[in-house]
């Protein structure tokens, strides 16, 4: 038997050895097979409307699907609605789960193209991007992975070359530097400073050298001759040689309080500030002259040292003082005292007044002579230096409340000198004091503290305007003192 069309649907049924079930949806070209010439069917012709005939006993084997060219029959070339065939529509909605299908079981070929989703044609705007994206994330994940590990790996690398291969120099060096090593420093906190100062190339080669070195904790306080680029282990070996020492000059300039003169020594000679601050507590080391009643203030004569390799702070501060007592020998302070009516002490007072108030060098046996008229006349000698010292505060002009402060170097309010030094004065403030210039003076203001001019009257009215003059001149940032 054969197998019936139906009337309404021209297509004729699907021989059940095509391996397809019934219900699967049936596409076939809209290009009908039409009968060959001088074939049985060919002489009666075939015309679209009419069942399909077949001669009794013989079967109608439909027209093969279309097949691209690798075989596969090509799924776009059918269009089906409903189980029917519709011209002018597109596939069903299952053709898009068949696609999927064929793509799942790599049936598909790779030159097959694969139709729109939305039914439209066979141009190249259909294709779906979804096969070409597919390498986004497989390499995505793959730099998540790979690129933590890289920087690990470099920073790994990175820490070990810097902790156990650091940077170093290969050589003795060249040029000279002066490198100082204080008190309490290791080879981990002089190293950072040894770089800077372009010694070594690192501060780890450093302090591996220390480590390796027979002496790790060999160092030594002062100041060494040292080169510049130097290998590591060779500038260790340098610093643990006290041969290698060599003496730095200090220059304690006039007129610095005994404060200034401490920290300058802790900060230039080597030896720590706390190490001075130690001996001062013991005055009666130093070798102070008797009248300076145990008070270093104001006899650390002010001049160059040169501070010798293994110096101690006590060695330092013992030969400022001698160095006062070789100057005060020089100028036969004993004699030269009592002829101006002073005391050795008055003497060493009075010139630390003008050395804190003199401006040029020329005018300071006149600042000397305008405190020997006020002492003489029993006027109280109103110098802002000595309000400001016994403040432990520095400046120009005292304000009205600093004036008013009850400090026994206040000179605003006690008449006579101060109970003691108020600096360390130099060499030409100690003769102006023995040898003062002649004149009725008792005022005087350095009016130009930039160019050190100080003008001097006996008049109270021409001393206010050398005030406003000076107020002028601080106004435009100048500054100055007074008396």
């Amino acid at each position: 038997m054969h197998h019936e069309p139906r009337y309404d649907d021209p297509r004729p049924p699907r021989p059940p050895d095509q391996g397809r079930p019934e219900e699967s949806p049936w596409r076939r070209s809209q290009r009908l097979g039409r009968p060959e010439a001088g074939g049985a069917r060919g002489a009666t012709g075939w015309h679209p409307g009419q069942p399909a005939q077949a001669s009794p006993g013989e079967f109608y084997q439909p027209e093969p699907y279309p097949r691209d060219r690798y075989g596969e029959p090509d799924p776009e070339d059918g269009y089906e609605g409903g189980g029917r065939f519709v011209p002018g529509f597109g596939d069903d909605p299952d053709s898009e789960d068949d696609y999927a299908r064929a793509d799942r079981g790599g049936r598909r070929a790779h030159g097959g193209r694969r139709p729109d989703s939305r039914g439209g044609g066979r141009g190249t705007g259909g294709r779906r991007p979804r096969r070409r994206l597919r390498w986004i994330a497989p390499l995505a994940a793959l730099l998540v992975i790979v690129i933590p590990l890289a920087v690990g790996a470099s920073y790994a690398y990175s820490f070990y070359m810097g902790k156990y291969h650091p940077a170093d120099y290969s050589g003795n060096g060249t040029g000279s530097v002066v490198v100082q090593v204080t008190s309490g420093d290791t080879p981990t906190s002089l190293g950072p400073k040894l770089t800077q100062r372009g010694v070594v190339a690192s501060a780890r080669a450093f302090v591996l050298a220390a480590e390796h070195s027979s002496n790790p904790a060999g160092l030594l306080p002062g100041f060494y001759g040292m080169r510049k680029q130097m290998k590591a282990s060779l500038a260790y070996a340098l610093l643990i040689n006290p041969k290698n020492l060599v003496q730095v000059p200090v220059t304690i300039p006039e007129g610095w309080r005994l404060s200034q003169v401490l920290a300058w020594l802790g900060a230039k000679s080597g030896i720590p500030v706390s190490a001075y601050a130690k001996v001062l507590k013991h005055p009666a080391s130093l070798g102070l002259p008797g009248y300076a009643n145990g008070n270093p203030e104001g006899y650390l004569f002010p001049a160059t040292y040169e501070v010798l390799p293994h110096e101690t702070a006590l060695g330092v501060l013992s030969g400022m003082v001698q160095r006062f007592n070789q100057e005060a020998a020089a100028v036969n302070l004993p004699a030269a005292a009592r002829q101006v009516h002073l005391t050795q002490s008055q003497v060493i007072i009075m010139a630390s007044l003008v050395q804190a108030e003199g401006g040029r060098l020329s005018d300071y046996p006149k600042i000397a002579r305008v405190i020997y008229n006020r002492l003489a006349q029993g006027i109280p000698l109103q110098l802002d230096s000595t309000v400001l010292y016994g403040l432990n505060t520095y400046g120009i002009l005292a304000s009205d409340q600093q004036l008013n402060s009850p400090s026994p170097y206040n000179t605003y309010r006690h008449k006579g000198l101060t109970p003691g030094p108020i600096d360390s004065p130099g060499n030409a403030a100690i003769q102006a004091v023995l040898h003062p210039a002649a004149g009725n003076w008792i005022y005087f203001v350095t009016v130009n503290p930039k160019t050190g001019e100080t003008k001097f009257t006996s008049s109270q009215a021409q001393f206010e305007q050398f005030r406003q003059e000076l107020q002028r001149n601080l106004g435009q940032g100048q500054g100055g003192t007074g008396g």
